[in-house]
């Protein structure tokens, strides 16, 4: 059984799809799907997914770093409240640094960033998080107010060293794995993946991006995971079937299902 810890079938290129898309997950022994928002107007179709999919497809509400500087907190607050029966975690996120941005800009992922947490802990729910060339940033703020949480830092992309870094500091965290794991030029995260325990790892997709090898260049969905798996297994000299038990019950428990 396998679980994707963050997807968008929410987003346009793959919701016109979804229901092709959903029953290739499900022959491909996907149980359970969790849809990422990055803005308000995505929240919608992650309404709908639960509602076309219950017990399929999760829902995970937030505000991207990228939509930072255009978004009323106060506005967010209140869409998450009418939702706080059915959201799973707060996500994604985070801070992103990769396009040049000026301070008032930073200051502002800053500022949302640390809103939403607190949000979190106020409705007692994990935090997923979008970090991208953010690295210092992301783990400071992260320390200061979220070590009592459990934290998903999506699309792992720091060093093996941060990541233990991590785990000493913030004991329910875990770090997603998707289809770069596949990739030729991974060993950042190859390193990561042989070298950390796997309790502290969910399987993602984040599709429609990262599509892994053999099908890099095209469009992603939550039934290449099993690919992803496949590379884990062979990076930690484990039987796959044993990989996918952890994962799950790792994804299981994080989003308390």
């Amino acid at each position: 059984m396998i679980i994707d810890a963050h997807t968008h079938i929410n987003c346009d290129e793959l919701y016109q799809e979804r229901k092709e898309i959903i029953q290739r997950a499900i022959d491909n022994k996907v149980v359970a799907v969790f849809n990422t928002a990055d803005s308000l107007n995505s929240f919608k179709n992650i309404d709908i997914l639960q509602k076309e999919y219950p017990n399929y497809c999760y829902g995970v509400y937030g505000i991207h770093p990228e939509f930072a500087s255009s978004t009323n907190f106060t506005e967010v607050e209140e869409e998450i409240i009418k939702r706080k029966n059915i959201i799973k975690a707060i996500g994604e996120i985070g801070l992103d640094y990769h396009y040049p941005i000026n301070e008032t800009e930073k200051n502002n992922q800053k500022d949302i960033f640390i809103s939403q947490i607190c949000l979190a802990k106020k409705l007692n729910l994990p935090i997923v998080i979008h970090s991208r060339d953010a690295g210092k940033g992301t783990f400071d703020i992260l320390c200061q107010y979220a070590q009592d949480m459990k934290v998903y830092l999506h699309c792992y992309s720091g060093s093996y060293e941060m990541a233990k870094e991590y785990i000493k500091k913030i004991p329910n965290i875990h770090f997603g794995v998707g289809g770069i794991v596949t990739f030729k030029n991974a060993k950042k995260l190859v390193e990561v993946v042989e070298k950390i325990d796997l309790k502290y790892f969910l399987t993602e997709t984040d599709a429609p991006y990262l599509t892994p090898v053999p099908f890099r260049g095209k469009q992603n969905e939550p039934s290449y995971l099993i690919y992803v798996i496949n590379k884990i297994s062979e990076l930690k000299n484990m039987n796959e079937v044993k990989v996918e038990e952890i994962l799950f019950e790792n994804a299981r428990e994080f989003f308390d299902l």
